[in-house]
């Protein structure tokens, strides 16, 4: 059946930080687009688990998890919200050593779409490090918006600009629905048909 699709799927990476507050409406702006939304916690232990099941409606994969038991689906894009000082750090760098950076580290190589709402604790904000490690990741081509002062992490409009990046992604990202296999055709039919 031409014409079928699913809903593309966005991969959410949660980071214990604040402000958290903005994370529900983000998720239901991106389920309003269309999207499904996967998350992983970055770290499992700074993030509710179960608050964050009932807003995505998926289960939250976390690092104690074993990946074969519940597999994570295909990512069509990804997003870091919020992005912690530590997580955006060790990303501009290449570090791997969890599931949320092994997966972000993936997207980035094989240039899979991502944007990221970095939120910083506020001293850590103006970090040369971190300033260093966020320009990076645009010159790989993450979106990351940014707040109007670098240590206003309580800004929404980052947020919002994340959405609307998300938003531009929406058109590109519907993803054929999956077909059944069609039977293998026989040499004599093939041969039939070339004349």
């Amino acid at each position: 059946m031409p014409g079928k699709t699913r809903s593309p799927a966005l991969h959410l990476i949660v980071c214990h930080t604040e402000p958290a507050a903005e994370l529900a409406e983000f998720i239901a702006a991106c389920q309003e687009l269309g999207w499904q939304v996967h998350a992983v916690a970055a770290p499992a232990e700074s993030v509710d688990l179960a608050a964050l099941t009932d807003l995505t409606d998926h289960p939250i994969w976390t690092d104690e998890q074993a990946e074969t038991l519940h597999p994570l689906p295909p990512a069509d894009a990804y997003a870091v919200a919020p992005a912690s000082f530590d997580l955006v750090n060790k990303w501009a760098y290449g570090f791997n050593d969890n599931l949320a950076l092994r997966l972000l580290n993936e997207a980035t190589s094989i240039g899979l779409p991502v944007v990221a709402v970095p939120a910083p604790d506020p001293a850590f904000a103006r970090h040369p490090a971190f300033l260093e490690s966020l320009d990076r990741l645009r010159h790989w081509g993450v979106a990351v918006p940014s707040p109007a002062e670098p240590g206003d992490v309580d800004d929404p409009e980052p947020w919002h600009v994340a959405v609307r990046v998300i938003a531009g992604w929406t058109r590109f990202a519907r993803v054929p629905a999956q077909q059944p296999a069609e039977p293998v055709r026989g040499v004599e039919e093939l041969a039939l048909q070339s004349g």
